[in-house]
């Protein structure tokens, strides 16, 4: 509900603005200009609600106690300009909850009518999840491009690979008791087929982590909780997850689009070692800032552990985990780590492995925290 200036009368105290917007259904505050700047000069509880400060902590502030110290900054400066010019404005802002999380929200500033320094009346509507969806819609359009450039290349590696069943064939053919120049060159112009088709395989991976997502602070209980709920349908009914969270969890720098396409592709590979039939436990930890095994040790680190009773992995296949391709079945996925690695390197991220033959594996993925 936007509500027109005219439905608020302004007082000298405040007091009619401040029961008007105890009654506002949506978030919303008033803002009072003055020689030192715009300030805010009242809250409604569904504002507080929404941000998790109390009064104290907004009133007399600046608009700006409520951005998003991390991620996008992208139309603050715009907001602030029509303020000083005393301009009704509009805009989507990245804002920022007490304790760090943050939230993609749509802030609408009327002018209040009335003499004297300009008053604004701003309501606050959260549109993350409709941000998150574009996200996910762009990410798939971003997915299906790189598809369509792994079928043309697909292609180029037909032709290399022809080029190496053909000397082989004639290898074989020909193949004696003496050496034969034929097979000197077939076995040449094979090596060099093949290194072209490393060459294709490096511009492909090169090419994938252009995608750069968008970061910032992520509640990641409550995205794991979110993202497990919409998987849980999707896993064979002999499956058992386990979901464990400590308090006082901080908030991790991540795309949440893209913690739940890794948290897929892990619990897929995790049902495939179980064979449909075994327990998955997903833990939620943090590591506490000053930890010199953290790329930014001064801001410590959130993580998870997802960990599967599966027949586990050999050291040599653990060693290669990661690498695209690699599976230890004849039926298996290959691609599924191997894809949550650049996920988790395109967040500033790291993913690690832990397995025994006939152990089960743990997956640890760690996200710098915002602070």
């Amino acid at each position: 509900m936007t509500v027109s200036a005219a439905a608020v009368s302004p007082a000298p105290d405040g007091g009619a603005e401040t029961g008007f917007l105890a009654l506002l259904p949506l978030p919303a505050l008033i803002l009072a200009g003055s020689e030192a700047g715009t300030t805010i000069a009242g809250v409604n509880p569904a504002l507080l609600a929404l941000t998790g400060f109390d009064e104290a902590a907004l009133v007399g502030s600046g608009i700006e106690v409520l951005a998003c110290h991390h991620g996008s900054h992208t139309g603050w400066t715009p907001l602030r300009e029509a303020l000083a010019r005393g301009e009704a404005q509009s805009a989507e802002l990245l804002f920022g909850r007490n304790g760090g999380a943050s939230f993609w929200g749509e802030i609408h500033l009327t002018v209040l009518p009335g003499e004297g320094s300009p008053r604004f009346l701003g309501q606050i509507v959260d549109v993350t999840r409709r941000r998150d969806a574009e996200d996910a819609l762009a990410l798939s359009r971003q997915r299906e491009a790189l598809g369509l450039l792994t079928n043309s290349v697909a292609h180029e590696f037909n032709n290399f690979l022809q080029i190496l069943i053909g000397y082989i064939d004639g290898l074989k053919r020909r193949l004696g008791d003496r050496p034969e120049p034929f097979i000197q060159r077939a076995i040449i112009r094979s090596t060099e087929a093949s290194e072209r088709a490393a060459v294709l395989t490096r511009q492909l991976l090169a090419h994938s982590r252009r995608i750069a997502p968008d970061l910032r602070p992520v509640d990641l209980a409550a995205a794991v909780r979110f993202g497990l709920d919409r998987l849980r349908p999707t896993l064979p009914a002999g499956i058992q997850l386990d979901l464990s969270i400590p308090d006082d969890l901080p908030p991790a720098l991540c795309n949440p689009i893209q913690l739940e396409l890794a948290l897929g592709h892990i619990l897929a590979n995790a049902c495939e070692a179980m064979s449909g039939q075994g327990r998955i436990r997903v833990a939620l930890f943090a590591i506490e800032p000053g930890d010199r095994t953290l790329q930014r040790p001064e801001a410590g680190a959130v993580g998870l552990t997802v960990s599967d009773t599966g027949h586990g992995l050999s050291p040599e296949m653990l060693s290669r985990a990661l690498a695209p391709f690699a599976t230890t079945r004849e039926s298996g996925r290959g691609a599924g780590l191997a894809i949550v690695h650049g996920l988790m390197k395109r967040q500033n991220g790291t993913i690690s492995i832990e397995s025994r033959p006939g152990e089960g594996a743990t997956v640890r993925l760690v996200f710098p925290a915002a602070r």
